[in-house]
């Protein structure tokens, strides 16, 4: 069980429609608006309007300091990085990564909570439009922590945040979903701090179908709950 020291701040989100993924009426306009070939947006075809019914989804991705709890419980095991139980104090409130899909959802199951499904992310991060960034349709460079040197603390660019107040949605870590397309893979949402390319941070990008098992330093994951 989790430590009743944990917090998991979980934002609400009220039933509607989830716009996901890319139009094909909209590939070129995009290609050529982020200077990149058309087959860049293959991932994100055709794009489709999902209904979801209420949920609730973290305001930010989980920390490090959140991690150390399910550690310290016997549930998962530090990243190595960390050379010991409990993170360095000054990445205490950084995204945790070097977790695999099956790591984040054993977090989740502990903390009572589940991942969100690849739709419920992107509903969290356009509201009811169909928005290319969080924050609206617009890049605004200070508004997502990407092309960076490493993480940074969660919430640190309010700017950026989604119209129901979710935050680091594009860049700081990309995030594992629920979503499997064969038993290898877990679509991973959102961009990072490795990210170069502007397009890689909009909502509807896939950035990579990661391997379940892969931990790396720049996937993380956030966590949702059903009501």
């Amino acid at each position: 069980m989790p430590s009743s020291e944990l917090e998991l701040d979980l934002v609400p989100i009220p039933p509607g429609t989830a716009q996901t993924g890319t139009p094909s009426t909209q590939v070129e306009a995009l290609a050529e608006r982020f200077g990149v070939h058309p087959s860049w947006f293959d991932g994100e075809l055709p794009g489709a309007r999902v209904e979801l019914p209420a949920y609730d989804i973290g305001r930010t991705p989980v920390t490090n300091e959140q991690w150390a709890f399910f550690v310290a419980d016997g549930g998962g095991e530090a990243p190595d990085w960390w050379q010991g139980p409990t993170p360095p104090e000054d990445l205490a409130d950084h995204p945790v990564t070097h977790v695999n899909l099956h790591d984040a959802q054993a977090f989740a199951t502990w903390a009572g909570v589940r991942l969100p499904s690849a739709a419920e992310w992107e509903r969290a991060a356009r509201a009811d439009e169909h928005r290319v960034f969080p924050w609206g349709d617009e890049m605004a460079p200070s508004h997502a922590h990407y092309d960076a040197e490493g993480t940074a603390p969660v919430g640190s660019l309010p700017a950026g945040a989604s119209p129901f107040g979710v935050l680091d949605l594009s860049g700081n870590v990309a995030e594992w979903t629920a979503d499997r397309p064969d038993p290898a893979t877990a679509v991973v949402k959102g961009g990072s701090w490795v990210t170069t390319v502007p397009a890689n941070l909009r909502v509807a990008a896939v950035g990579q179908s990661g391997w379940a098992l892969n931990r790396t330093d720049y996937i993380g994951f956030r966590v949702a709950r059903s009501r």
